[in-house]
């Protein structure tokens, strides 16, 4: 556990986001408090006063720090994707998974309902801007017929129940000890899974018969 020399550090306000992600991982929104807080950071309850004013400051910044470092991520990983819709669509799917093996409790503070309305107005304008460019990219690449066409909104809820359900088996135990190699391996494989649908197809070199 964090000692009080973190505070004479300078390094409180950190620790206090680090804790907070800790408790509300084992208490919930519902049982989340700056004692708790307080003491798995290891300082006094007053202490962290000094940084927030009280517990909705402190979610406020939890918020806000999980859900920026996943943007930045998926921001990083489309950017990286080759000029291609269906591409980008499966790496920003990809880096959810791998975000959520390397930043466990970021991911799990941001499923926790609510918390995500707490994330600053400007960031959730950021977030909003992001989710319309990826829908009218998915549209546009529908219009030209290189994905099918599906109702928009069906297809953004199956891939991200597909990603985001990966993600909490991953980092829940479910599929055992999983490093962040094989968590991208394992969203690669699901998400081409998604994109190539399950519907039988002629195997790839086969050439249809006609008959005479």
């Amino acid at each position: 556990m964090p000692t009080r020399t973190a505070y004479h550090h300078g390094n409180l306000k950190p620790a206090l986001i680090s804790a907070a992600l800790k408790e509300l991982a084992h208490e919930g929104l519902e049982g989340f408090s700056l004692r708790g807080v307080a003491r798995r950071a290891g300082v006094s309850a007053p202490a962290v006063y000094r940084h927030f004013e009280d517990k909705e400051a402190l979610l406020v910044a939890v918020a806000s720090e999980s859900a920026e470092r996943l943007g930045a991520a998926m921001v990083e990983a489309v950017a990286r994707a080759p000029d291609d819709p269906l591409e980008k669509f499966r790496a920003t799917g990809i880096a959810i998974v791998k975000f959520a093996v390397a930043n466990p409790e970021h991911f799990r503070a941001l499923a926790i309902p609510d918390l995500d309305k707490r994330t600053p107005p400007a960031q959730r304008e950021l977030a909003r801007a992001w989710n319309e460019e990826q829908r009218r990219q998915l549209l546009a690449a529908q219009a030209k017929g290189q994905i099918a066409a599906i109702p928009i909104d069906d297809l953004i809820l199956a891939a991200s129940s597909t990603v985001m359900g990966l993600a909490h088996l991953i980092i829940g135990g479910s599929l055992g000890k999983i490093d962040e190699a094989s968590a991208v391996r394992l969203a690669s494989n699901v998400t081409e899974v998604l994109g190539i649908g399950l519907i039988p197809r002629e195997p790839a070199g086969r050439r249809t018969r006609t008959t005479r």
